[in-house]
């Protein structure tokens, strides 16, 4: 498994490269469900996403002889748009595959990177088993967006960061796709048994608290959710499964109004533009799913693409909730 070690070395491995992403009182929040609450914007990182802590990582990890080799990712956007400047800090050939149901917004945001684009699949999962196999057959290196170790340790980084600021933090609540960035942070905190760390599903998207449930990896759903970036289930034998099973204190679930109804109130109380995955922990919060006993709670909001069209409508539509 993955140790606070392993993730302190990443962070000497990447922090020159990245943003130390500000941790931010919410008074708000606070006085709403009784406990201190803390926003780890990670929205403010390079590519306004977590992503790119495990890209880098990645790269960082490799031999100098891989660099002649082509670069394979597969993505629903926030990973891609990592992977993309990646490609350019390291100027290595890229290639990229991308589900064909991926957001227009994101699709477009990945227009100024130079790697050609495949769109293939109707899930992540099948997209990524396509980007997989790829690699293997030229031969390439392959650029997983969570079932990787140094990908996970990237992302762990996160939890050191605010372990520094917030000592005294008592459980982290982050967002769940495929896992990378909550095992990451479960990981981190795997010895300090104090600290909980909780992870958020859609309902519609609920793959890795089913897995968890049934003691096996479960096939994507076919339900749709706003939360795109949480959607599209998991690769068989991930390790980010075996992680979350034995590491996290749980993982919640929150409804698509609950969902649309954080973005709006993201925006009101703090003036925060998120997309719909990164205000998941927001959801859990305010829907009454975090325990009274946690006194120093980290909600950690992960990626800002939305489109505008969307964010104009989840507000005019729940704006005045809180």
């Amino acid at each position: 498994m993955i140790s606070k070690e392993n993730i302190e070395k990443a962070y000497k491995n990447i922090k020159e490269d990245i943003y130390k992403t500000p941790l931010e009182y919410s008074e708000k929040l606070s006085k709403i469900s009784g406990v201190n609450v803390y926003l780890k914007k990670e929205y403010l990182q390079l590519t306004s996403s977590f992503k790119i802590r495990g890209v880098l990582n990645k790269i960082k990890s490799l031999n100098s002889k891989e660099f002649d080799k082509t670069f394979v990712a597969a993505s629903t956007g926030n990973h891609a748009a990592a992977f993309g400047l990646a490609s350019e800090k390291f100027n290595f050939k890229a290639k990229l595959f991308l589900p064909k149901n991926i957001a227009e917004e994101k699709l477009k945001s990945l227009s100024k990177y130079k790697f050609d684009k495949v769109l293939y699949g109707d899930t992540s999962v099948e997209t990524e088993k396509k980007a997989t196999q790829y690699a293997k057959d030229i031969e390439g290196v392959l650029i997983h967006p969570y079932n990787d170790v140094e990908i996970i340790k990237g992302q762990g980084t996160i939890a050191l960061e605010i372990e520094q600021e917030l000592p005294k933090v008592d459980a982290v609540i982050a967002p769940i796709g495929g896992g990378g960035l909550i095992s990451g942070i479960a990981s981190y905190f795997s010895k300090n048994r104090k600290v909980k760390v909780i992870g958020c599903q859609p309902e519609n998207a609920s793959e890795m608290y089913d897995s968890i449930k049934e003691g096996e990896i479960v096939s994507p759903s076919k339900l749709h959710t706003i939360a795109d970036a949480a959607a599209g289930g998991i690769e068989v034998n991930a390790i980010t499964f075996t992680i979350c099973k034995k590491q996290l204190e749980e993982v919640t679930l929150v409804n698509e109004k609950a969902i649309k109804k954080a973005v709006a109130f993201l925006f009101k109380y703090h003036n925060i533009i998120v997309e719909p995955t990164a205000a998941l922990p927001v959801a859990a919060l305010l829907e009454g799913n975090v325990k009274k006993e946690y006194k120093n709670v980290v909600l950690v909001l992960t990626g800002k693409k939305i489109n505008k069209e969307l964010l104009k409508e989840i507000n005019e539509t729940y704006g005045n909730c809180y």
